[in-house]
């Protein structure tokens, strides 16, 4: 099993949790985003249009972060990562598109790209100010006072839905995001840190690290 990725790419960070908390083994496949390698024709070959993670399961190319985190609870079901009651599992459903399509769909590496060339870093920079506290906001409503919630999204044991926040709340580091008033959602995300399966995914653990800094 390979997993195509990079160090600091949130969808990547995913995945390597979700493989980590599974207990699988797989061969870490750099893919230099910040250097444009996913455009080049050798990558378009693994994904056509040139995203990455790409998880490799025999030859077998599983796309997209959702897909490929429930594709590993389907092909390898121990130890499971979603609950197996349909409303719990739903709400677990419900987190991550939450993560996926409301907060990172308005601060992730596309809209980045355009609203830093068409308007520039300062505009930039207000609008990840704008979004990046709503977003979590969001996100903490999901979590706060809901009696599913416990030492993580869902239960005592991680999952799925922390896979999913714990990328997110890295990529908001690097932006100053204040935490303050998520309390719920920081302390969810300083137990996974503590757990083993989240501190080797950690973007600065890989082997492909770099200085990066970019906004």
């Amino acid at each position: 099993m390979k997993l195509y990725n990079y160090w600091r790419s949130q969808s990547s960070y995913r995945i390597r949790i979700a493989l980590n908390l599974k207990g699988l083994d797989w061969e870490y496949v750099p893919v230099d985003l910040g250097h444009g390698e996913q455009h080049g024709a050798a990558y378009r070959k693994i994904h056509p249009n040139g995203q990455a993670p790409v998880l490799d399961d025999g030859g077998r190319l599983i796309f997209q972060t959702m897909a490929i985190t429930e594709y590993l609870e389907e092909a390898y079901p121990e130890p499971p990562l979603y609950p197996t009651d349909p409303v719990e599992r739903a709400r677990v459903r419900g987190f991550i598109l939450t993560c996926t399509c409301e907060a990172q769909q308005r601060t992730g590496r596309r809209i980045r790209d355009y609203v830093e060339e068409r308007f520039g870093l300062e505009i930039l920079k207000e609008w990840y100010g704008y979004w990046t506290p709503r977003s979590l906001e969001m996100l903490e409503n999901l979590v706060a006072n809901h009696p599913m919630t416990g030492d993580f999204v869902h239960g005592d044991t991680p999952g799925a839905a922390d896979c999913f926040l714990v990328p997110y709340f890295y990529q908001g580091g690097y932006r100053d995001a204040d935490y303050s008033a998520t309390p719920t959602l920081k302390r969810i995300v300083d137990n996974c840190l503590a757990h083993p399966a989240f501190e080797k995914a950690h973007p600065n653990n890989q082997p492909d690290v770099g200085p990066d800094s970019r906004f």
